[in-house]
C-alpha cells in the first residue's frame, strides 16, 4: 500500500492563501490543489481553508474536497487560527502552505498534532518590492524568527533543493527538510507547428518578481539582430498594465502581445510555436512556466537564482546566465543558436525527457510519505533525527537483484525513501536525510548488505530516481 493510500478515511487541513479558482492564483495555488485533488481521491476527506474573493462561495465542493473561503488577503490568517482553534481537533494531520508567511498551525493547533509546512521559496528579499516600512520588517520578521519559534523542529517540505537552502540559510528552520517538487499536468496537444521565425513566449502571473519588464526592455536590441522577432507574453496580474505601457512607450505593439488569462490550448500553442521561454526572475521557489514550456520541447533562459537553477539544466535544457548577465545578449546568443536544426531538435528532446520526469502523481506521494512519517513520529512517539540536507544513492546491478533483496527494502526501510526498478533490471534506493555513513546503517539495520553508494545529485532528489542522469 502506498503512502497515499493510507490516508483512506483520514481527516486533512490544507491551509492556503488562495485557492485555484481565485483570480489571483498562481504556482502555489496549483501545487495545493493538484495535491489535495489526489488526497481526495484515494478516500482522504480533505478541507481547504483559504481566503475569499468577489462573488466566490464561502463552501465550495467543486474538486471533490471541502474549500473553506474566510477572510482577505491578511485576514484569513487570523481566519484560520480560528478555525484551527475550533475545529483543530476533528483533524489527523494539517499541511500548512507558507506563501511569505505560515499560518503558525503548530501554535494554534492542538497539542500532538502531525503538521508539515510547504515552502516554495524563501521571501526574506522581495517583503521591500512588496510592502514599505514597517510592513517590510514585520514580514520579515514572521517568515523568519517567528516561523523558527514556532515551527521549531518540525518537518518542512521545500519545492526545491534551493529553496532548502534558502531555509537553512535565510530563515534557519531546525528540523528536517524534504524536497517535493512541482508536478506537471499535461496540456492539450499543440494545434501549431514551431514558427519558422525566432519567437519568445512567457505564460505566467503578471507580478514584481517576475521582471518581465527586463524582458520587453530587451526586445528593442534585439529586433536589431532579427527584425521578424516576436514576444508574446500571456497572464494577468498586477504588472500587466505597466507591461502594456512599457510596451506603448518603446512603440513595440506590433512585436509584443499580451493577451492576458490565456486557455489550456492557447497556452500549449503559444509555448509549442515558441523557440525560447524566457524567465528573468529575481528568484522562484520552482518554475513551473519552465517546466510547462519543456513539455512542448521549448527551452528555457534564466538567471542563475534559486527555484530556475533547479528546474533548468544548462545547455541541456536551456541557458542559465549570471543575475550581472545582459539578457539582450543572452537571448540573442540562444536564439542563434536555436537557429541550427540539429541543435534546436537535441535541446527539443531533452526538454521532453526532462519534463517527463514530472508528475502531481509522484508528487503527491512523496509529500504524503513525509506527512505519514510525522504521523507515525508523533503517535508513537519517536524521538527525532537530526537533520541533514542530504540524499544517499543506494545501487544493485541487475545480477545482485532478486525479489528478496525489494521485500528487505521496503520491509526494513523509512516511509520517505524511495526504492525504484530501473529500466537495466537494477535497483536503487534514495536515502533521504542520510550521508553515507547514516546510509550503511540504515541499509544493514533493515538487513541489506550496502551496494554501491554516492550522494544524489540535485536532479536526482528532485526527480526521485537516480536513472535521470543516465
Amino acid at each position: 500500500m502506498s503512502a497515499l493510500q493510507q490516508f483512506a478515511g483520514r481527516r486533512i487541513l490544507f491551509l492556503n492563501w488562495r485557492d485555484l479558482a481565485n483570480p489571483a492564483a498562481g504556482g502555489a495555488e496549483t501545487y495545493a490543489e493538484q495535491i489535495a485533488r489526489r488526497f481526495a481521491a484515494v478516500g482522504a476527506k480533505v478541507t481547504m481553508f483559504t481566503s475569499e474573493f468577489e462573488d466566490a462561495p464561502s463552501h465550495d465542493w467543486a474538486n471533490h474536497y471541502l474549500v473553506v473561503r474566510d477572510g482577505g488577503r491578511f485576514g484569513v490568517y487570523l481566519k484560520a487560527a480560528r478555525h484551527l482553534r475550533r475545529y483543530g481537533g476533528r483533524y489527523d494531520a494539517v499541511v500548512d502552505f507558507q506563501n511569505g508567511i505560515p499560518f503558525f498551525a503548530p501554535f494554534w493547533a492542538p497539542g500532538g498534532t502531525a503538521i508539515v509546512c510547504v515552502v516554495h521559496h524563501v521571501h526574506q528579499e522581495q517583503f521591500d518590492m512588496y510592502f514599505r516600512w514597517p510592513l517590510n520588517r514585520l514580514g520579515r520578521f514572521l517568515e523568519g524568527p517567528a516561523t523558527r519559534r514556532v515551527y521549531g523542529e518540525r518537518p518542512v517540505v521545500a519545492v526545491s533543493p534551493s529553496t532548502r537552502i534558502a531555509i537553512r540559510r535565510q530563515l534557519r528552520l531546525r528540523g528536517p527538510i524534504y524536497v517535493v517538487p512541482n508536478g506537471l499536468e499535461p496540456l492539450p496537444p499543440s494545434r501549431v507547428p514551431r514558427s519558422p521565425a525566432p519567437s519568445i513566449a512567457v505564460v505566467t502571473r503578471l507580478v514584481p518578481h517576475k521582471r518581465l519588464d527586463l524582458l520587453v526592455g530587451a526586445v528593442p536590441s534585439l529586433l536589431r539582430r532579427m527584425p521578424d522577432l516576436r514576444v508574446t507574453i500571456g497572464g494577468t496580474g498586477p504588472m500587466r498594465d505597466a507591461l502594456l505601457a512599457q510596451v506603448r512607450e518603446l512603440g513595440l505593439e506590433t512585436v509584443i502581445t499580451l493577451p492576458g488569462r490565456v486557455s489550456d490550448q492557447a497556452k500549449s500553442d503559444l509555448l509549442a510555436s515558441a523557440w525560447l521561454t524566457a524567465v528573468p526572475s529575481v528568484a522562484e521557489g520552482w518554475g513551473l512556466t519552465v517546466l510547462e514550456a519543456n513539455m512542448f520541447g521549448t527551452p528555457a533562459v534564466a538567471y542563475d537564482v534559486p527555484g530556475l537553477r533547479d528546474s533548468i539544466r544548462d545547455r541541456q535544457t536551456g541557458w542559465l546566465v549570471p543575475p550581472s548577465a545582459d539578457l539582450a545578449s543572452v537571448l540573442a546568443s540562444a536564439l542563434a543558436e536555436l537557429a541550427d536544426p540539429t541543435r534546436r531538435s537535441c535541446l527539443a528532446e531533452e526538454c521532453r525527457r526532462w519534463a517527463g520526469m514530472f508528475s502531481w502523481d509522484s508528487s503527491a506521494e512523496r509529500l504524503a510519505s513525509v506527512l505519514l512519517s510525522e504521523i507515525m513520529h508523533r503517535e508513537l512517539r519517536w524521538p527525532m533525527q537530526r537533520a541533514v540536507d542530504l540524499t544517499t544513492v543506494a545501487s544493485w546491478p541487475p545480477d545482485q537483484v532478486d525479489d528478496d533483496l525489494e521485500r528487505r527494502l521496503r520491509k526494513g526501510l523509512r516511509v520517505t525513501d524511495t526504492i525504484t526498478r530501473r529500466p537495466d533490471g537494477g535497483l536503487s534506493v534514495l536515502l533521504v536525510g542520510c550521508d553515507e555513513v547514516d546510509a550503511v546503517t540504515t541499509l544493514r539495520r533493515a538487513g541489506v548488505s550496502p551496494g554501491r553508494l554516492h550522494l544524489a545529485t540535485s536532479p536526482v532528489v528532485l526527480c526521485g530516481s537516480d536513472w535521470v542522469d543516465h
